[in-house]
């Protein structure tokens, strides 16, 4: 149970109480009442609208109900530092430093099963994340965006959810083209001498040296006289370097995915038509 349904639960004994005794009228449900962050500028730990939801049938102003449970909600709870009233009848409640230190504990105490949602059915996820370009090494907004997808994905598996980890292979389309041709030149500049061409479409990175040179140390027989004639087997040879190198990056933040799905494969095989006719 977290923080703000724990408190959910104790507002609700408090007013249950209140009724038994005649000082206070219920109505068939209390669904309506929650918990729930306040905003910043209140300074406070959880607000809850039990006092607007209960002023009307109880003929009372919200801010004059919300008053009197405030009083009665802080006599009640010694963690309760402060509770103050806002419009239109909202209850504050602000906590002393020493229910945070409990809080903590209990999270260290209990860290294999606290924060556990067990109301929620489990159900199946993908995440999909990064899905940068394979045409390079990874920078830091991948990697912040790697951070953020393997966070996700660990938080639904801690609670029990499947989760599938997939990286999208942008591996078709003009990039691509370009990216080969990249290759295709550095590949020439070192076995022919030849200088790499100036023009904006290429890929400049002395990172492509390295896949130049693992692809030339693999393939002793490759033919460079004509691009065309070698496009396609290049380009999933340089694919398959820069993979190589994405892994490394996303292995160095301790994060792994499930799937590389490549883009290529599913525009070849009629994957996004079959959908569509499906639907």
């Amino acid at each position: 149970m977290n923080i703000f349904d724990q408190y959910l639960e104790k507002i609700k004994i408090i007013i249950l109480n209140l009724s038994d005794k005649g000082e206070l009228i219920l109505p068939d449900t209390l669904e309506g009442i929650n918990t729930e962050l306040p905003p910043k500028k209140f300074n406070s730990d959880i607000s809850t609208n039990v006092a607007m939801v209960l002023s009307k049938i109880n003929n009372k102003s919200p801010m004059d109900l919300a008053d009197d449970l405030a009083k009665l909600i802080k006599t009640k709870d010694d963690y309760i530092e402060e509770a103050n009233i806002v419009k239109p009848g909202f209850i504050n409640l602000k906590f002393k430093p020493i229910f945070w230190t409990n809080f903590i504990k209990e999270i260290i105490e209990n860290f294999k099963t606290y924060g556990i949602n067990k109301k929620d059915k489990k159900k199946n996820y993908l995440i999909e994340f990064v899905s940068a370009n394979p045409t390079g090494p990874l920078h830091v907004g991948h990697c912040r965006g790697a951070i953020l997808g393997d966070v996700i994905a660990n938080i639904l598996l801690f609670n029990n959810h499947k989760v599938t980890r997939e990286y999208y292979v942008n591996d078709y389309g003009n990039q691509i083209i370009n990216f080969t041709k990249s290759v295709y030149f550095r590949m020439r500049e070192i076995t022919l001498k030849e200088p790499f061409p100036n023009n904006e479409d290429l890929y400049p990175g002395d990172y492509l040296i390295d896949f130049a040179k693992n692809i030339l140390n693999s393939n002793k027989d490759i033919d460079l006289k004509n691009f065309d004639n070698i496009s396609e087997k290049l380009t999933e040879l340089s694919i398959n370097e820069a993979l190589i190198l994405i892994k490394k990056n996303l292995n160095s933040l301790g994060i792994n995915h499930d799937n590389f799905i490549s883009e290529k494969k599913l525009v070849k095989n009629h994957e996004v038509k079959k959908v569509i006719d499906f639907l």
